[in-house]
């Protein structure tokens, strides 16, 4: 039986290895192909956002950091500019087009007003604040809501006859991740950035991305036997 980790990184989750019993692998998430296009949107911003502030830099004592926990090292100001984050990113995530309920503006609030007064705390309430991890929470928000507004009422029954912890991460599907990928995950640079906005999960090959996108052009004249070329230039 699949258990998940409970965790609010906006990226990676942590699953049983498939090959290796006792062990987890990492698989990344995307954004399943019900949420629309606008909503899609914000949600990839959203979560490139949580990640930079609380996963992208190092881990210590088993707990991801970010530039949030940086930010909050400098006395009162740093942490009245990681609240002005994060209240940023509340207001970015405001903008999808089925609107955000007024319990979950609360929650997210909430959760910004808690890590701003334990961060206040010298040095223990950064570690603290570390851990609660305000903008994974508020992004987790938007992802439970955008799964109650937009997910199909035969997956919802699907989902609700498994164990709670067995259960997808709100608003994801997961691939597989290389270890190679992992690794880089642990050595995150801001310059080249390598946090990608997450990209949406297609059902068929009639969803598939086509290659203009990719950034080649596609050759479709003949070939010396009349058929497609398919060889990018």
């Amino acid at each position: 039986m699949l258990q998940l980790t409970a965790s609010q990184d906006p990226y990676y989750e942590e699953i049983p290895h498939p090959r290796k019993p006792g062990k987890t692998k990492k698989v990344k998430k995307q954004i399943p192909a019900y949420i629309p296009e606008q909503e899609a949107n914000v949600l990839a911003k959203a979560r490139k956002t949580a990640y930079r502030l609380d996963f992208a830099l190092f881990s210590f004592m088993g707990m991801r950091f970010g530039w949030s926990s940086v930010i909050g090292l400098v006395p009162a100001i740093g942490d009245a500019a990681d609240a002005l984050l994060a209240l940023n990113l509340i207001l970015r995530m405001r903008k999808v087009q089925c609107g955000l309920p007024q319990s979950v503006l609360l929650m997210m609030m909430f959760n910004l007003a808690l890590d701003f007064v334990v961060g206040l705390v010298p040095f223990i309430g950064d570690l603290a604040d570390a851990a609660i991890k305000c903008n994974g929470k508020n992004v987790r928000l938007l992802e439970q809501h955008l799964d109650k507004v937009y997910m199909p009422e035969e997956l919802k029954i699907k989902q609700s006859k498994l164990p709670r912890e067995s259960r997808p991460r709100p608003a994801s599907v997961y691939i597989d991740v290389s270890d190679s990928e992992e690794d880089r995950r642990d050595t995150f640079d801001d310059r080249h950035d390598n946090v990608r906005q997450p990209q949406r999960a297609y059902s068929g090959r009639r969803d598939r991305i086509p290659d203009e996108e990719m950034g080649h052009a596609r050759d479709d004249r003949p070939s010396r036997n009349n058929t497609k070329n398919s060889r990018r230039h």
